[in-house]
């Protein structure tokens, strides 16, 4: 039988058709999926791979999200201080990388995105090469996907460890089940890992390794350089940094449902800021000009926003969000970063689940409703009304603060 690919006529299966081949598929334009499906067809089988054998070089696929990244910390901290590890490769979407920069067990880093041209970030078919060069011996895949299975196995590394689903298990030597069992007390029951929450999930991943895994603190690390730029930001927007501060995030990448009204974030930037609170907008490269657009509606000099300056680096918000003294935020990237961070949080949940996204650090207080169509998880409130967000109020977000006030004055007494 012939198989096709851009006029291109290979024998599947054949003998003559030497594994480098495989790899070769890749450098055709365009890559598509069925190029590296038939890119595996050609590759040799699997070696056999001890599960016990001796891990020396470790490459982790990381999520793609920073929030998911944040709740993969646990379980990169346990991978980390693995006693016969030589080396940790994290391999991740700029955002990811960023946000793990200062962490001392990511000194060794490779950026990606799939459609990337770039020298620095790399492609697939580049990231597949620099996984070959790298000779990583096993790779753990944080991300769900199919690609980052076909990634791995194209790249040759001997042991792929992943959640077995999406159609990716063929792919994968480690395949971890979607359901398992565990004993408590000389009780069993059933743990459906698609139902657990997401820092719990990856650290299931990292026992596969024989990680020691109870502790399920997040953490990240703010340089000096994040604090300098924090403390120029603050003088740049008339804010001490001696007086109460409030962080206030109401972005959520894409996602319209998650956003707290306006007019509601506005009456409670007003309140805090005649309270005497200096309260400044969160906002990222791609949400400045609502973060500016709600500080000016507030009109008060104790609200200002992030995006008057130039720049908005990841390092930034870690800086910033590590002087706050209190961050309310819609449930993003923003929230697990402040929770990392161990921040007083006060989280707003509208049309996601607080529950797949637990955390452990210092106890958030979360404003969220019961109702019957949440959580929809849906990007826009496929109902139109967005009652889940609307209905948190100005007063009950007022009071949260104000409790975590005096809770973050009773740690710094």
């Amino acid at each position: 039988m012939l198989l096709f690919l851009s006029g291109t006529a290979l024998a599947a299966g054949s003998s003559v058709i030497p594994a480098a081949s495989a790899c070769g598929l890749l450098n055709q334009q365009p890559v598509t999926l069925q190029a590296l499906y038939i890119a595996i067809l050609l590759l040799p089988p699997d070696c056999q791979v001890s599960m016990n054998s001796l891990i020396m070089r470790l490459g982790v696929f990381l999520p793609n999200w920073v929030g998911d990244t944040c709740m993969a910390t646990p379980a990169l901290r346990a991978i980390a201080a693995l006693p016969e590890l030589s080396d940790l490769v994290l391999i991740g979407r700029p955002g990811p990388l960023s946000l793990l920069e200062n962490a001392p067990y990511a000194n060794h880093r490779i950026a990606f995105k799939p459609r990337s041209k770039s020298a620095s970030v790399l492609g697939r078919r580049a990231l597949v090469a620099e996984l070959r060069k790298q000779r990583i011996d096993t790779i753990l895949l944080m991300p769900n996907s199919l690609s980052s299975a076909l990634i791995a196995r194209l790249a040759g590394i001997r042991r792929r460890i992943g959640f077995a689903r999406d159609g990716r298990s063929w792919l994968l030597t480690d395949r971890v089940p979607m359901q398992s069992t565990a004993v408590t007390d000389g009780q069993s029951r059933s743990i459906a890992w698609r139902e657990s929450a997401a820092i719990n999930y990856y650290l299931h991943l990292a026992t596969q390794l024989g990680c020691e895994t109870s502790n399920r603190r997040m953490e990240l690390y703010v340089s000096n350089e994040d604090r300098t730029q924090a403390k120029e930001l603050m003088g740049r927007v008339g804010f001490s940094n001696h007086e109460r501060l409030v962080v206030l995030n109401n972005s959520s990448a894409s996602a319209s449902s998650r956003l707290w009204p306006t007019e509601l974030a506005v009456s409670a930037c007003r309140t805090m800021a005649e309270e005497g609170i200096q309260v400044l907008i969160h906002a990222g490269p791609g949400d400045r000009s609502s973060a500016n657009e709600l500080a000016d509606a507030v009109g008060h000099n104790r609200v200002q926003s992030m995006g008057k300056v130039p720049d908005l680096p990841l390092g930034l918000s870690r800086g910033v969000l590590g002087m706050a003294d209190v961050v309310v935020t819609t449930d993003s990237g923003v929230r697990h970063i402040a929770v990392a961070l161990d921040r007083n949080v006060v989280s707003l949940f509208g049309p996601t689940n607080s529950r797949l996204t637990q955390t452990y650090n210092v106890p958030e207080i979360q404003l969220e409703h019961s109702l019957s169509c949440r959580p929809c998880l849906k990007d826009s409130c496929p109902l139109k009304h967005r009652q889940c967000m609307s209905e948190i109020s100005t007063d009950s977000v007022l009071h949260a603060v104000r409790a975590a006030l005096k809770r973050s004055a009773y740690h710094a007494a």
